[in-house]
């Protein structure tokens, strides 16, 4: 099972890249555990975009992350 923050993580790459399976190649190199399938992603970024969370500590660290990308302009986005 995903933790909130790889949920998040998730979320936010599938929004910003649009590909599962560029999502499922940068969840393997920064996690190294199982890939969360296609189906799930989908599910977790429908839900997001409908209800505008996955849990309130997703919704704090996906927002913190859009903030960051803000404010260095996208540079340095694959540390988050």
């Amino acid at each position: 099972m995903a933790s909130p923050g790889e949920k998040s993580f998730c979320v936010l790459e599938y929004h910003t890249r649009k590909s599962v399976v560029a999502v499922q190649l940068t969840f393997r190199a920064k996690y190294a555990k199982d890939l969360p399938t296609d189906e799930t992603i989908r599910a977790w970024y429908k839900q997001f975009t409908q209800t505008g969370c996955l849990c309130k500590r997703v919704w704090k660290e996906l927002e913190y992350r859009i903030d960051v990308c803000r404010v260095t302009r996208g540079a340095h986005i694959e540390h988050l």
